[in-house]
C-alpha cells in the first residue's frame, strides 16, 4: 500500500472514530515494553522553550543534530479549534492549516505531495481507542510497535512506530511515528512522516517540535 493510501486509511479510521473538524481552513496543516529503535528516531533532550509564549511569538533556540549544535528560529503557535499549542521551526517548515488538521511541511517538499512533514489531528476518542485504531491501520504495511514516551509539556503519551516493513525485517523507504496524546475531551494525534534517508535530520527536528507540544481546551 502506498503512502497516500495508508495516510488516507488512518485518516478515515480517525474520522469514523470521532475526529474533530472544528475551525476554518487557512494556509499559513497498558503500554507494551519498548523495543529497540533506530538511533535516528530516539527522542532528544527538549529544546529550551520559555513558558507562556504568545501566539505568533518568534524566538531563537538551539537544538542538537548529528552531535552538533544548531541555532533555529521558532514560532509559537496556538490552535484552539484543534486544542494544541507548540513551537515550530518556521525556516524549515511551511505551516498549512485545514479545518481538521495542521501540517508542517518541509520547505524542500512539494506542498501537494509532501514527504517530510508533521500533521496534527484532534479526536474525541480516548487515547487507548484511537491508538488501537491507528496501530491496526499501520499494521497493514508496518510491524507497528507501541511504547510510551514522556513529552516535556504534554506528559506521558502513546507512541506507535512505523519503521519496519511488515514481515520484512527491514526499514521501509517512508517511515511514520505517531503520538497519541491524552486530552480531557479525547486525544490529540501527531504523525511524523519522513523518508528513510531523512530520518536523522527530520526525525530529530520533529522530536524537538513534539517536546514543545501542549494540549489546550478546544
Amino acid at each position: 500500500m502506498n503512502k497516500k493510501i495508508l495516510t488516507a486509511s488512518i485518516a478515515a479510521v480517525l474520522l469514523l472514530s470521532g475526529c474533530g473538524k472544528t475551525g476554518s481552513a487557512q494556509q499559513s496543516p497498558t503500554p507494551a515494553a519498548p523495543e529497540a529503535s533506530p538511533a535516528a528516531l530516539e527522542t532528544p533532550a527538549p529544546a529550551v522553550t520559555a513558558p507562556q509564549r504568545q501566539d505568533g511569538e518568534r524566538f531563537e533556540t538551539t537544538i542538537i543534530l548529528e552531535g552538533m549544535e544548531e541555532k533555529v528560529q521558532y514560532e509559537h503557535i496556538r490552535n484552539e479549534a484543534l486544542g494544541f499549542e507548540m513551537d515550530y521551526d518556521y525556516e524549515s517548515f511551511n505551516r498549512v492549516r485545514d479545518a481538521d488538521r495542521e501540517r508542517f511541511i518541509s520547505v524542500y517538499d512539494s506542498m501537494e505531495d509532501p514527504v517530510d512533514y508533521l500533521e496534527v489531528y484532534a479526536s474525541t476518542d480516548d487515547a487507548e481507542t484511537a491508538a488501537a485504531a491507528i496501530r491496526e491501520a499501520l499494521s497493514q504495511d508496518y510491524e507497528a510497535r507501541r511504547d510510551s514516551v514522556e513529552l516535556e509539556r504534554a506528559g506521558t503519551c502513546i507512541r506507535i512506530h512505523g519503521d519496519e516493513v511488515k514481515g520484512g525485517g527491514y526499514m521501509p523507504e517512508k517511515l511514520q511515528m505517531v503520538y497519541v496524546i491524552p486530552a480531557p475531551d479525547g486525544c490529540r494525534i501527531a504523525v511524523e512522516h519522513y523518508a528513510i534517508e531523512d530520518a536523522e535530520g527530520f526525525g530529530r527536528r520533529f522530536s524537538y517540535l513534539m517536546q514543545s507540544f501542549a494540549v489546550l481546551p478546544r
